[in-house]
């Protein structure tokens, strides 16, 4: 596959320690550990760890660094030129060269009707096809995160974090953060009721929707311009 690659990968925070135990298995497997010990000064160690001599006498060589009896210093190369010889040295050498991998987090949106979105429950999802509508609809039919009674609901204020409405207001429907803050600052006050909030994000989702699918299908008389068609 034309050797090591650097590799990023998107994963739920609750994927973390899959993510270290990889990256710890690629700094335990490689031949060599590259460290910067005085970036002020661009002094880069190499130390090798269980390495062939002739490995380190060939970084030192290629980097112009000076060869000590376990490691290799080295100054007057960027981090990244001194990681790449090593790379090349350690496969050369039967080594595996691995670029530990690194990581974007990501948070599932909760289901409409709570719990995980399922494309065998249209209910729990809204598509961009949806009909303007149909995805208002899913809306108003949405689990929220407001208490059992008005009552409860002004006295204790509602659950925003527990609310897949307010979520879809978070991630898609709206773009200004004080306004957002405010939204939350309401229903945790109590003061913003579930079914009001509802109507507000329904009406979004309508004008999102039917927004998204005219911009689409004008999108599709220009297929031809980048040599591309519907079938």
């Amino acid at each position: 596959f034309g050797g090591p690659k650097p590799v990023v990968i998107p994963v739920g925070a609750d994927q973390d320690p899959h993510i270290r135990l990889t990256r710890g298995l690629a700094y335990k497997t490689n031949m060599f550990m590259v460290e910067e010990r005085r970036a002020e000064n661009g002094l880069i160690s190499v130390r090798g760890k269980a390495a062939p001599k002739e490995a380190l006498k060939e970084i030192a060589k290629r980097a112009g660094g000076k060869l000590y009896e376990e490691h290799v210093d080295i100054s007057g190369r960027t981090l990244d030129e001194v990681e790449s010889v090593v790379r090349e040295v350690e496969l050369k050498h039967g080594g595996y060269a691995f670029m530990p991998p690194a990581s974007t987090y990501h948070k599932f949106m909760t289901g409409l009707q709570g719990g995980k979105m399922s494309s065998s429950i249209p209910e729990s999802y809204i598509a961009l096809t949806d009909k303007p509508e149909d995805g208002a609809k899913k809306v108003m039919r949405a689990i929220t995160g407001g208490r059992v009674t008005l009552e409860e609901q002004k006295k204790l204020g509602g659950e925003p974090d527990k609310c897949s409405v307010y979520e879809l207001l978070l991630y898609h429907l709206v773009e200004n953060d004080n306004e957002l803050l405010e939204i939350y600052k309401d229903c945790v006050g109590g003061t913003r009721i579930c079914g009001n909030c509802k109507k507000f994000t329904a009406e979004l989702m309508r004008g999102f929707l039917k927004d998204h699918q005219e911009k689409r299908e004008a999108a599709k008389e220009k297929l031809g311009e980048f040599g591309l068609s519907i079938t």
